[in-house]
C-alpha cells in the first residue's frame, strides 16, 4: 500500500479538519410569532371544530356564490332588455305607462265625485215602503206554491208578524243598495239576503207555520206564543242609557 509519505504531501492545517461554525442568529425579540394555541376538540379527536368550520365556510361561500351569481343574472337581463328595447318599444311601454296611469286617475276621480254627490244627495229610493217593495217587486219576482205545498208557508197579513217585517223591510233596504251595483249586486242579494230570509220565514217552522193562504192569518187560539224568559238580575244587565 502506499503511504502518504511516497508522495510527500504536507499535512492539512487544525482548522481545515473542525467543522463548520453555525452562522445561524436568533430574529430580534417581538419578531418570533407566537405559537398557536392549542384548541381542545369537543369529541377528542378535533372533528367538532372542523365542522364548525366547515359549515361556517360553506356558509359563507355560498352566500358570496349566490351574490355573484344574482348581480351576473341581473347583469345579464339588463343586457338583453337593453337589446330589446329599441325606440319604437321603448316609446310604446310610454304610451301604454300613460294610459294607464290615466285610466287609474279617472276612476279615482269618477269614484271621489259620486261620493260626494252622494254625501250631498244621497240617492232616492225605487219604492217608497216596504209594503210597496213586497208587494210591487218581491211577490211577482219570488214565486212560490204556497197553496198545495204545506211544507212552503205564508201569510197575506204578513204586516201581523213583527218578524216578517224586520225580515222584509231588510230585503227592501238591502236591494235598494245592491241595486246599484250592475256587476254582481243583484247576486249577492238573492244569495245573501233574499234566499236567506225567505227560506226562514216560509219554512214550516217559521213566523208563518200556523197561518195559511187558504184560512189567512193564524186565530188567537193558535198563535204562537212568544219565547218564555224569565227577567235577569238586574245589576246583571245594567241600563247603559243611565250610565
Amino acid at each position: 500500500m502506499t503511504s502518504r509519505d511516497e508522495f510527500d504531501l504536507p499535512e492539512p492545517p487544525d482548522e481545515d479538519l473542525a467543522p463548520p461554525e453555525d452562522s445561524w442568529t436568533p430574529p430580534p425579540e417581538g419578531l418570533v410569532p407566537a405559537p398557536f394555541p392549542a384548541s381542545t376538540p369537543t369529541d377528542g379527536n378535533g372533528a367538532g371544530d372542523a365542522l364548525t368550520l366547515s359549515d361556517e365556510l360553506s356558509a359563507r361561500i355560498g352566500k358570496v356564490t349566490g351574490t355573484l351569481l344574482s348581480t351576473q343574472i341581473k347583469a345579464i337581463a339588463e343586457t338583453q332588455l337593453a337589446e330589446l328595447l329599441t325606440p319604437e318599444i321603448y316609446q310604446r311601454i310610454e304610451e301604454l305607462s300613460r294610459r294607464r296611469l290615466a285610466a287609474e286617475l279617472e276612476t279615482q276621480l269618477v269614484a271621489e265625485a259620486q261620493a260626494a254627490d252622494e254625501a250631498e244627495n244621497p240617492p232616492t229610493t225605487v219604492f217608497g215602503s216596504t209594503e210597496e217593495f213586497v208587494r210591487v217587486r218581491l211577490s211577482p219576482g219570488y214565486r212560490r206554491d204556497v197553496i198545495d205545498n204545506h211544507e212552503i208557508r205564508w201569510c197575506p197579513q204578513w204586516w201581523r208578524h213583527e218578524e216578517a217585517i224586520s225580515r222584509l223591510e231588510a230585503l227592501w233596504r238591502t236591494w235598494e243598495h245592491f241595486r246599484r251595483d250592475p256587476t254582481t249586486g243583484m247576486s249577492v242579494w238573492w244569495r245573501d239576503h233574499a234566499d236567506h230570509h225567505m227560506s226562514v220565514l216560509m219554512s214550516s217552522e217559521g213566523p208563518f207555520s200556523k197561518c195559511s193562504v187558504q184560512h189567512g192569518h193564524h186565530t188567537a187560539d193558535n198563535a204562537i206564543a212568544p219565547l218564555p224568559t224569565d227577567p235577569a238580575p238586574a245589576e246583571m244587565f245594567p241600563d247603559t242609557r243611565n250610565l
